[in-house]
């Protein structure tokens, strides 16, 4: 009896040592793998900033003599689809795949840990198959002979390069799936099993039974769903409802499903054939590299400290007025976010900066966390550099230049639209604000001496785009190239420093590109399902005007964009929605206007509102209900600019019909 019981502790011990040792070996190889895709990736970004450069000259060419770069285009589209797909394992490392985590708060731990090696799971499942189909149909370029028009360059090798790049994502994930079980093995020996092995692995175990059910009677299933088209649709929208919000990673799980559903209606050959094609013809696609480079354009402006000389000149020429620091702080809101594109991130760096001086002056923790969170919503509507607006060209295949141009009217409507509702509120609550402040002596002029470069940038990205002289890219490339000039010349761009914007610069690349692989993918189900033609042919039965049912959409994306970050809501329903627009006679543009207008209201109003909880974050001692007192005229201010865009849609029109080229 001594003997056992001295003898089983030692055997824990050495099963203990042995899943140390495993652990370790997977933590150095985890550490290997990502430091080789973080330099993958700072080499790819690198390359994004010299083709930057290269349009630079080829433009300065064009102007100057009359001639250019020979074939940029084909050198840009190849060169970016091999860079972007480099960026996607680095972003894998970093965990940057977007969640919804409406359910995270209430898990436990170790449940949390076994949806997110689900989550690892779907990711293996959605890179994997996908680099196997990009490898055979490189294959078939190869056979094929298939080059490019003007240099001849085979077509061949960069797909090649794109399949092992993404062939690579499956091989992080699969290091993180392994971490994640050492991680769920040490949490079983405390605890009881059956809660924390059992049940999770009794439901994986039911998921793994049903997979191969369903692999196994796969052609009777595809029977059942072609004779029962409406109720598989129905299904596969509740199916992908539930894993988004089971922390399942987006981008797999759309293109997980559309990838299963899409097969029931045309097979597995042909749906993986579908999947890869139009991965790689987005990859190709000419306005592929404009959104990388106006994300790298935000990473440098913000290094250069641009943004900020926008807050200093909003601050000394607004500070003046009764409530100046939260006119100063809507219109610092405006140039940063104009300039980064980031909706949260305007919330977050700007309210770091004017929450504590507004508290300090005497001004009300509603109405400075009010501001802070609704101005941050001005980040994604402002050209140049407003991702979601990108987001939603690609997704639709509309035009970014023109798309930016429609942008501008509206976005300065919410500008002054903010500015009316906090001259109003102060005129109402008296309290909440302290008399004007006096301008002291210089403040203007050495405000006026730093926005140099925030012109340049403004004017020379959109002044191109508008009067034709440069396409969207060209645009992104000259932004991206003159803010790393700028933050060259004035000494900021140290290497730590370049290091941190390209990181930054890639972790949002694949995150976002990620994002849009799932939507190829999960809209060519949406095709083959006929679900766009379905919904329209049901819409033009309603006697229902065309504006109740823009309204109605309107009202469901409000309730969309205080559940997720604009990104996700875009993905997941512009393949759907945008369709039934245009069918009641709406332009594209428009609704590119006021499908991102509509998301980022949702930021801000009531039940949730990301953008609330970020200020919260900052000003742990204010009540949620406090700031959602603070965002409430704001609110009302955003829907007053829907209606006004609704009503009027030349508002967002009128400007893009007047561009040149």
């Amino acid at each position: 009896m001594t003997g056992e019981s001295r003898s089983e502790p030692l055997g824990n011990k050495e099963r203990s040592d042995a899943a140390g040792t495993k652990s370790a070996i997977l933590e150095r190889l985890e550490a290997w793998l990502g430091q080789s895709a973080h330099v993958v990736a700072l080499a790819s970004v690198t390359g994004m900033l010299l083709v930057a450069a290269v349009t630079m000259v080829d433009i300065l060419l064009r102007w100057l003599a009359d001639s250019g770069v020979t074939a940029l285009n084909e050198i840009v589209e190849l060169l970016f689809a091999v860079a972007i797909t480099a960026c996607i394992p680095a972003g894998i490392v970093r965990g940057v795949n977007l969640r919804i985590d409406l359910v995270a708060r209430w898990l436990s731990p170790s449940t949390e840990i076994w949806l997110k090696l689900l989550g690892d799971g779907f990711m293996l499942l959605f890179y994997g198959p996908l680099a196997w189909r990009i490898w055979t149909y490189a294959e078939r370029l190869q056979d094929q002979g298939r080059t490019t028009v003007i240099l001849g360059l085979p077509l061949a090798p960069f797909m090649d390069v794109v399949a092992a790049l993404l062939a690579f994502a499956p091989l992080v994930q699969a290091i993180n799936a392994g971490r994640r079980c050492f991680a769920l093995a040490g949490r079983a020996r405390s605890g009881p099993l059956l809660l924390k092995i059992g049940v999770p692995a009794g439901a994986i175990t039911v998921l793994a039974a049903a997979a191969v059910l369903g692999i196994v009677e796969f052609p009777a299933l595809m029977a059942w769903a072609q004779s029962h088209v409406g109720l598989t649709v129905i299904l596969a929208f509740i199916v992908m409802w539930l894993l988004t919000v089971a922390l399942i990673p987006i981008a797999a799980v759309m293109g997980c499903a559309g990838l299963v559903a899409a097969a029931l209606f045309t097979g597995w050959a042909p749906a993986m054939s579908a999947a890869a094609s139009m991965v790689t013809g987005f990859l190709t696609n000419s306005q592929v590299a404009t959104l990388p480079l106006f994300l790298m354009m935000g990473s440098f402006a913000a290094v250069a400290d641009i943004s900020e000389d926008v807050y200093r000149l909003a601050h000394v020429v607004l500070g003046r007025f009764r409530g100046g620091l939260a006119l100063a702080t809507i219109g610092g809101c405006a140039g940063f976010g104009s300039l980064t594109g980031s909706s949260m991130a305007t919330a977050v760096v700007i309210g770091k900066v004017s929450l504590p001086e507004m508290r300090a002056r005497g001004y009300s923790p509603a109405l400075a966390t009010g501001c802070c969170a609704a101005g941050g919503t001005l980040g994604a509507l402002l050209p140049p550099a407003s991702g979601p607006l990108i987001l939603f060209a690609l997704l639709s295949e509309a035009s970014v230049g023109q798309l930016f141009v429609a942008a501008l009217i509206p976005g300065l409507l919410a500008v002054a639209l903010y500015f009316v509702t906090v001259a109003l509120y102060v005129r109402v609550s008296p309290d909440s604000a302290p008399r004007r402040s006096e301008l002291e002596p210089g403040q203007l002029w050495q405000a006026l001496q730093r926005i140099g470069p925030a012109v340049l940038l403004f004017g020379s990205v959109l002044g191109g785009i508008y009067s034709g002289i440069f396409t969207a890219t060209e645009a992104a490339a000259v932004g991206a190239f003159e803010a790393f000039l700028c933050a060259l010349l004035r000494g900021k761009l140290k290497r730590r420093v370049f290091l941190h914007a390209m990181a930054e610069t890639t972790a949002t690349t694949a995150m976002i590109y990620g994002l849009i692989f799932g939507a190829q993918i999960f809209s060519f189900f949406v095709g083959v399902s006929d679900l766009t033609q379905t919904a329209t042919n049901f819409v033009a039965g309603v006697d229902w005007p065309p504006i109740a049912i823009i309204a109605m959409i309107l009202v469901v994306y409000l309730l969309l964009g205080s559940l997720m970050e604009s990104f996700a809501v875009m993905v997941i329903t512009v393949p759907i929605v945008t369709p039934l627009v245009l069918h009641l006679g709406y332009d594209i543009l428009w609704w590119g206007v006021i499908n991102l207008c509509v998301v980022e209201t949702g930021l801000i109003h009531p039940p949730l509102g990301l953008n609330v909880f970020v200020l919260k974050g900052l000003q742990p001692d204010v009540p949620m209900a406090t700031i959602y007192k603070g965002v409430f005229p704001f609110v009302i201010a955003d829907l007053v600019k829907l209606a006004l865009l609704v009503l009027f849609p030349s508002l967002a029109l009128w400007l893009a019909a007047t561009m040149r080229g």
